[in-house]
């Protein structure tokens, strides 16, 4: 499908945080997130105090070539840089899942299925199929879905609307996922209504799933420190500091059903 060029070419921007002489994790946000937001800058600063270089990618939100616009740009800073340990949320986490390369993973809300409802299931193949990437199509992202502590002005930051190429895009992305890693681990929340929870179930082994409460952004939710603890520690020690099931049965934790 021919698009019409561009002049604004969407643009891949990172910054740094904390220490050059850390240990360097990429940290890829989501979609409309920026590191001046105060949510995500209490987890960068928790990040860089904890003995870490942040380099934070922030992604365009309007992009209609998921390889060259997205993908490649983040692969090439990474191989750059020779960074081997990779955090993502929402849209960053497709990204992530995508770079092809020996790093590790943890991801956070990864969007690897669209969430609709009603009209939105019905309208979705009609809006992918039209050949614009004029934004008209409503993201549907509110703040009570994002988490409690989000801020009304971020969330009004981000762009009211979506293109039907950056949804086409978005969308072969997810259909094109390739294998999941084992050393990788996802957090999710099973209240999430803006990524598909079911995708992400169906892609990962229960084993390096970790369930956590509060909304999209785990960052932005009252429980934010207890899940950060778990994050820090699966960042440091990979899949063996994923809770197991007593760990779940002493503290509350609910844990997702085996993706089968």
């Amino acid at each position: 499908m021919r698009l019409r060029p561009r002049r604004d070419q969407p643009t891949v921007r990172v910054t740094q945080h904390g220490d050059p002489v850390d240990d360097d994790l990429l940290f890829v946000l989501g979609w409309g997130n920026k590191p001046t937001h105060r949510s995500v800058e209490w987890l960068i600063d928790r990040l860089a105090y904890e003995g870490y270089r942040v380099h934070a990618v922030e992604l365009p939100t309007n992009g209609w070539d998921f390889d060259s616009q997205y993908v490649d740009p983040v692969r090439a800073y990474a191989l750059d840089r020779d960074i081997d340990l990779v955090l993502s949320h929402s849209t960053g986490g497709l990204v992530a899942a995508h770079l092809d390369l020996a790093v590790r993973n943890v991801f956070l809300s990864p969007w690897w299925g669209m969430s609709f409802d009603g009209l939105d299931g019905l309208l979705f193949p009609l809006f992918v199929r039209m050949p614009t990437t004029r934004p008209f199509v409503p993201s549907g992202i509110s703040r009570d879905a994002l988490g409690e502590l989000k801020l009304a002005a971020e969330v009004s930051d981000a762009p009211d609307n979506v293109s039907p190429a950056f949804l086409r895009t978005i969308h072969e992305a997810q259909q094109s996922l390739p294998p999941f890693n084992r050393r990788d681990v996802v957090f999710v929340s099973l209240s999430d209504r803006v990524v598909d929870v079911r995708a992400i179930g169906d892609r990962t082994p229960a084993s390096n799933l970790v369930a956590y409460d509060g909304g999209h952004e785990c960052f932005a939710s009252e429980g934010r420190e207890r899940t950060f603890s778990n994050v820090l520690a699966v960042l440091e020690r990979g899949v063996e500091a994923v809770p197991n099931a007593d760990d779940d049965a002493r503290d509350g934790t609910e844990r997702p059903p085996s993706a089968g």
